[in-house]
């Protein structure tokens, strides 16, 4: 095929090329088009003018492979063929038509040309179908074949398909009910899998149903499961055509427990009456209606009714209305082969009017006749719940009597801290004016006292209030230098507080980039932390020094931590100290106070804003608490 210059020398020199119901457009090695015919301008929806201007790199000319991803430029079959020179056949790609706007497949064919003793293609021509009724009818096909795939795998009952005696196919149930895997199952004999006794009458069945002998479509058989555990199965099986051959399809359920009972029900009738009256639980053999067939002692004393009052009924008439619509549901789907069994506990309606609460267990039975009925077997489960409602109402009550105590001694704290405060107020201000040292003296007493109570009470507030309920967390963007400041000037107060000025140096580490990093967190809560790690730092350090520092250890989180020279903590202990009311054994109780509240607290909020405080310490060298949490906190209840 050639170009023509001009559309007569075109219909003149190569009217196929024109009439052809093929699309076709050559390309140039730059992937510009050069010439389309009338069939691949209808089919693409564009003019041989704009094809020729177009840009196949760009959105406009968006080009979709068979499953949906973009096929980009240098993919395309016409890109391929100029690269290998050799022809790219059968290649289904999406288009925008450009008229209709609408999704349309194309099947592509690429061929190279190349000018005489030439390797490399001047030029590519593709010839262009539109095939988008097939690829659509393929993609629905593919649809329903999913769908059901899907359907069979997650039915309940197991689900196999014969051809020639082999197992061509097996879902997933049957697999879970039989312990083969499905690739064990599949291209095996499938009467290989029945009970030694039973393979005869099945492939007798299996035998005369191909031959077109009217043989029963629904019987129950012995399966031999990948244990060697002989199960029972209902059958239920249909024939058709599958590829030109004869297929036999069926459907298995377990029914291992029914055909067990049924067949202890036969064997003794005597000991079946026996282990029906002498049953701890109450067993009634009841039909398609509810109505009771058979009823035992146990049963009669649980609703107080006789046998034959009993079987006079329906169990509907002993059933609390509350509970009957849901009972009456779950039995028809019994009745109907949607379930195998059910469980329930449900209110009965106890002769003398009580309310008894039992668990019925309900399943399907089979008489010697081959009539399906329902045996229900009824467990007293009246003691169990009363005594379940019991532990509920007791733990409700112990909710609220721990609610009422943390009420109280949030309340009971705010009250005592309002004298108090008036307490270390003027005992400092008697302290730093008088004259006598006496006065000054007792004045300090009077403070240091005051301070270890101030100290309790914050503590034993602090308890209430996590008690209360979860810790909330409001997280704001702070300066990280800022924040420390705060800390550094509390460290001075503590200091002064405890009258250790002399005692104590104040130190602080902090580096100039983390003065400017900023953080979203919670500023009260990391205020809280700090605050007791620094009491506990300055208590337990009577001379030496308490430093405070930060640093990153890592890119998402930072660190606060307290040192100081104090008592240290021993290894033993490390772990005591974050429980409730316990303090590091050896500790002068006496002489440090407290209750052992401050760091349990500190290490419940510390992981409420996603972080945790550890410990490092050498007993009577120093001890240094770390505060560690994230850089960006959520806020959360």
């Amino acid at each position: 095929m050639g170009l023509w210059k001009n559309k007569e020398r075109r219909e003149e020199g190569n009217g196929l090329f024109y009439t052809l119901p093929v699309g076709v457009v050559y390309y140039d090695p730059e992937g510009n088009v050069l010439d389309a015919n009338p069939a691949a301008e209808r089919i693409l929806g564009i003019g041989i003018d704009d094809l020729k201007k177009g840009d196949n790199r760009g959105k406009k000319w968006q080009v979709f492979a068979e499953d949906g991803s973009d096929l980009p430029f240098e993919k395309r079959p016409s890109r391929i063929a100029f690269k290998s020179g050799k022809p790219v056949t059968n290649t289904v790609v999406g288009f925008f038509h450009f008229r209709s706007k609408e999704l349309r497949w194309l099947n592509l064919n690429a061929v190279p040309e190349f000018h005489s003793g030439e390797n490399k293609p001047f030029r590519v021509y593709v010839t262009i179908a539109d095939i988008t009724g097939d690829v659509l009818s393929r993609q629905k096909l593919k649809k329903r074949e999913a769908d059901y795939k899907d359907l069979v795998e997650n039915m309940y009952s197991g689900m196999v398909i014969v051809q020639d005696g082999k197992i061509s196919f097996a879902n997933k149930a049957l697999s879970v009910k039989t312990g083969f895997s499905i690739e064990e199952l599949e291209g095996t004999d499938f009467i290989g899998y029945f009970a030694a006794e039973e393979r005869e009458r099945v492939r007798d069945f299996y035998v005369k149903r191909l031959a077109g002998i009217d043989v029963p479509d629904n019987y129950v058989s012995r399966i031999v499961d990948s244990k060697g555990r002989e199960i029972w199965f209902d059958f239920r099986v249909k024939m058709f055509d599958y590829d030109g051959k004869p297929t036999v399809l069926a459907l298995m359920n377990d029914v291992d427990a029914e055909v067990r009972f049924e067949q202890m029900l036969r064997a003794s009738e005597s000991r079946f009456r026996s282990l029906f009256e002498e049953a701890p639980i109450g067993i009634a053999l009841v039909d398609n209606n509810g109505k009771p067939l058979e009823v035992n002692g146990q049963l009669c004393e649980f609703t107080g009714y006789s046998c034959s009052e009993l079987l006079r009924m329906s169990f509907a008439d002993f059933t609390h209305p509350d509970d009957i619509g849901h009972d009456r549901e779950l039995f028809h789907e019994l009745l109907e082969g949607k379930r195998d069994q059910y469980k329930l506990l449900k209110r009965y309606i106890h002769k003398d009017g009580s309310v008894k609460w039992g668990e019925l267990k309900a399943s399907l039975f089979y008489d010697e006749n081959g009539n399906r009925h329902v045996i229900g077997m009824v467990e007293d489960r009246t003691e169990e719940v009363k005594t379940h409602e019991a532990l509920k109402i007791a733990r409700d009550k112990a909710n609220e009597s721990s609610r009422l105590k943390s009420a109280f001694l949030a309340s009971i704290s705010h009250e005592l801290r309002s004298p108090l405060n008036a307490v270390l107020g003027f005992s400092d201000i008697i302290k730093a004016t008088a004259d006598d040292d006496d006065i000054r003296q007792y004045s300090h007493m009077i403070y240091e006292a005051g301070f270890k109570v101030m100290t309790i009470i914050d503590d034993i507030l602090e308890l209430a209030m996590s008690d209360h309920g979860k810790i909330r967390l409001r997280p704001e963007e702070y300066n990280v230098g800022a924040l420390f400041d705060e800390f550094f000037h509390q460290l001075s107060e503590v200091i002064y507080k405890y009258d250790k000025e002399e005692m104590v140096e104040e130190r602080s580490t902090i580096g100039d980039e983390l003065r400017e990093k900023a953080i979203i967190a919670d500023k009260s809560k990391i205020y809280q932390v700090m605050v007791n790690l620094i009491k506990n730092a300055v208590k337990f350090t009577d001379t030496g020094f308490v430093e405070l520092g930060c640093f990153q250890p890592a890119e998402e989180s930072i660190s606060f931590y307290v040192r100081d020279s104090g008592i240290g903590i021993a290894e033993d202990q490390k772990e005591v100290i974050f429980d409730f009311f316990r303090q590091a054994d050896g500790q002068d109780h006496a002489k440090y106070g407290g209750i052992g509240i401050g760091l349990a607290i500190s290490k419940r909020v510390a992981r409420a804003m996603n972080g945790d405080i550890t410990v490092d310490s050498i007993p009577g060298k120093g001890t240094t608490f770390t505060l560690t949490i994230p850089i960006r906190l959520d806020a959360k209840t």
